[in-house]
């Protein structure tokens, strides 16, 4: 009964932000810093509740997830994460709760999307995100939209571009209005090298693993390979054994920077990391540490792939 109450207080926290009828088939947007889609509804604990408002707090998550115990267990409950303005197709919906599929975060799971509960608060309809886009290179920045609400959101964040004003910001188009950006923290998609990945990978050492994560406030393995590219305008499959099955092999002994490594079996793939240069890689590793720089390791390295 508890957390019946609970999940329909989150769904009225933020009820205003889902204009128009979410229904099987249509289409939405996510209207959240960050949305952690789960397996099924209503599977979240008492410290997950800062992820499940509109606004969300990943800060204050983050800090509740004090324990690796606390971290594994998101690996049985969580799918993955959608960052503003991220288009979705729903599937279901499910009292306070919707399935949705997250169009450019490609999966076997689904043909429309990466698919995963989330609730319906943090969905907004009618945003139109065509026209020429900028990406959040900054690990954070802040949009300030007109009415005086901001909202800070995670470096790959991608939103339409309306114009520069006199004050050095970008005047973009967000599901909540306009907004505005420093001009410093967006930036038309990177130009790509395989330094670059690597730089942009580096940038986030020290950033606490979380499953399913695909934002600054924490990322999975193959979800910081996702942001990486998806920051220099390329869209790869989300996890890591999809990322194996596309791109292009590489033998062992040709590897070049930005490459990715894959452990595993050749049936399944369950870890990624980018390759360095000089035997190195950079990973996030698992819920006990934070994305690194380490030695390669040949134990379970099934192959690489390079997507150019």
């Amino acid at each position: 009964m508890r957390r019946a109450l609970l999940s329909v207080a989150i769904a009225l926290a933020a009820a205003p932000a889902a204009h128009g009828a979410l229904k099987p088939g249509a289409s939405a947007t996510i209207d959240v810093a960050v949305a952690t889609l789960w397996k099924a509804p209503d599977l979240y604990r008492s410290l997950d509740r800062p992820s499940l408002g509109n606004p969300v707090d990943p800060v204050t998550w983050n800090a509740n997830l004090a324990t690796t115990a606390s971290r594994v267990w998101l690996d049985a409950h969580v799918q993955t994460q959608a960052l503003y303005g991220q288009a979705v197709d729903v599937l279901a919906v499910r009292g306070g709760w919707a399935k949705v599929a997250v169009r450019d975060e490609p999966d076997p799971q689904d043909p429309h999307g990466y698919p995963g509960w989330l609730p319906r608060a943090q969905l907004t309809t009618g945003f139109d995100d065509a026209g020429d886009t900028r990406t959040i290179v900054a690990r954070t920045a802040v949009v300030r939209l007109t009415g005086g609400r901001s909202l800070s959101l995670s470096y790959g964040t991608r939103l339409p571009v309306v114009r520069e004003d006199t004050a050095g910001n970008w005047v973009v188009r967000t599901p909540d209005g306009v907004g505005r950006v420093a001009r410093a923290a967006m930036a038309a998609p990177l130009v790509y090298s395989g330094d670059s990945i690597v730089r942009q990978a580096e940038r986030f050492v020290g950033i606490r693993y979380l499953w399913g994560g695909l934002s600054a406030w924490g990322y999975d393995c193959s979800g910081l390979v996702w942001a990486v590219y998806r920051a220099h305008g390329m869209t790869i499959p989300r996890d890591a054994d999809p990322q194996f099955r596309h791109g292009t092999a590489v033998p062992l002994d040709a590897l070049r920077p930005g490459d990715l490594l894959f452990y595993g079996t050749q049936r399944y793939v369950h870890h990624v990391s980018i390759y360095v240069g000089d035997g190195r890689m950079v990973e996030a590793p698992d819920s006990a540490h934070s994305v690194r720089v380490v030695p390669v390791r040949h134990g379970e390295l099934v192959g690489a792939r390079r997507y150019t």
